[in-house]
């Protein structure tokens, strides 16, 4: 079905592309025709457009199935609906997972990814992060890099008596908004990088990351924080 997707191919064409026996060939595309998911046209065989369907559909449960694989780690700790159903986006994901011999890596990795950002932070927590990331942040809203964030009431509450100070400077600055809202989603995009994060509930500590630049999943992430935006209270 994908080699005749957009195309009529004979099925002589079809047993030298796919490499597969005359049997084979006329078997299979005998069953398509029947099931409707292949046409017979002029030229050969064509995939119909239930076949694309198909084929459409078959693909993104692959593309699922990796990323439930490659993102376990996360999965643990960060798994809503509104993820896990947009699970194929996150198939080509970089993910890294707490570990007790790097203690400092996923903390050094954000460190990172927050510095490259030289246009606009934005995203949602349920948590916050070290005081490291959290000053690298502040460095980057005193650099003029605009600043959204959506959190919960009582993560607000908990971010001023932990860390008043920064809490303080990134109100003080007119490129900032941060908006108190529910059920938000643990997502930070910097600039066009998008990363999820996944917190120790017991421990309060960051767990695991899944880092992407996809073109899908930043325009997924994207629509996510609009809709926690959306519904929240403007603070600042």
């Amino acid at each position: 079905m994908a080699a005749t997707r957009d195309r009529s191919v004979s099925r002589s064409t079809l047993e030298t592309e796919l490499g597969v026996s005359r049997a084979t060939v006329y078997r299979q595309t005998a069953a398509l025709v029947d099931e409707g998911l292949l046409e017979r046209t002029s030229r050969g065989y064509r995939t119909t457009g239930a076949g694309a369907a198909v084929l459409d559909a078959t693909d993104r449960f692959e593309r699922s199935l990796a990323a439930a694989d490659r993102l376990k780690a996360l999965l643990e700790h960060l798994s809503p609906p509104v993820l896990t159903e947009n699970l194929h986006l996150f198939a080509d994901a970089t993910v890294m997972a707490a570990d007790s011999e790097s203690p400092y890596a996923i903390e050094q990795h954000l460190e990172s990814v927050i510095g490259d950002a030289d246009e606009r932070i934005y995203g949602a927590a349920t948590s916050f992060g070290s005081p490291v990331t959290l000053a690298r942040t502040v460095d980057r809203v005193e650099a003029g890099v605009d600043f959204e964030w959506a959190l919960p009431q009582a993560v607000l509450t908990r971010l001023k008596r932990q860390h008043g100070e920064l809490h303080e400077t990134v109100r003080a600055h007119d490129n900032t908004a941060v908006y108190v809202t529910e059920d938000v989603i643990d997502l930070s995009l910097y600039d066009d990088t998008l990363v999820l994060t996944g917190f120790d509930a017991d421990r309060g500590t960051l767990a695991a990351v899944a880092t992407t630049d996809a073109p899908a999943a930043v325009e997924w992430a994207r629509d996510v924080f609009e809709t926690h935006r959306e519904r929240g209270e403007r603070l600042i």
